[in-house]
């Protein structure tokens, strides 16, 4: 009777789903692309790829954020997901990118390499996973948001990132630990310790914003 319950709270809560409300962060796109690099560069791998801004994955990631519903897609994208509600001033967008990849980097003392899953270590995993080359995010302010336990949070900024190819494969570790760019595929570059693969840069701003 309680598993049915909680069900029901839930279906009831994806039905009242918050107004959302679009929140800018393309002017953070350097920002976010550049902290996701320098992290995957402090690995020590030598099958890092270098990670580019993609357009189609920021689309998917803003149709996921404007459901106002913090709950884990399932549509062969890799994600990671914050919010961060407050009673007083709503959160600013550029704290909230700022301490959600903090918060999800952080997750690596929890992680064990060499085991066959990411445990509580995910949001870690995803933003390290080697064969990951390209990512989007984006960001919308809830009045209401749902999560997946049927607890309300109000006044909340919804932030997500998507990325591909997924990671997170059971069985599989997020890279290949050695010298950087050792082991990157035939034809590959190396830019700054990370393998770059010709034709992942989207657009020149992608260039820029990496260099700065």
């Amino acid at each position: 009777m309680d598993y049915f319950l909680s069900l029901l709270t839930i279906l009831i809560a994806i039905l009242h789903l918050g107004s959302p409300v679009y929140v800018e962060i393309r002017q953070y796109r350097g920002y976010m692309q550049r902290t996701h690099n320098d992290l995957r560069r402090q690995e020590g791998a030598a099958d890092m790829q270098y990670m580019t801004t993609d357009r189609e994955l920021e689309l998917r990631a803003q149709q996921w954020v404007d459901r106002c519903g913090f709950f884990h897609q399932q549509r062969g994208y890799g994600e990671n997901l914050a919010f961060y509600s407050s009673t007083g001033p709503t959160p600013r967008a550029d704290y909230v990118i700022r301490n959600s990849m903090r918060s999800w980097y952080n997750e690596k003392p929890l992680y064990r390499f060499g085991r066959g899953s990411c445990g509580r270590a995910c949001h870690y995993t995803q933003m390290v996973w080697a064969r990951t080359s390209r990512m989007g995010c984006a960001m919308s302010y809830c009045d209401t948001l749902y999560d997946d336990n049927g607890q309300v949070h109000r006044n909340a900024m919804y932030f997500a990132c998507f990325y591909s190819p997924p990671g997170n494969y059971i069985g599989q570790t997020p890279y290949t630990p050695g010298y950087p760019c050792s082991r990157c595929s035939f034809g590959d570059s190396c830019i700054d310790g990370l393998c770059y693969t010709r034709g992942e840069f989207t657009n020149m701003e992608n260039v820029c914003f990496a260099r700065m």
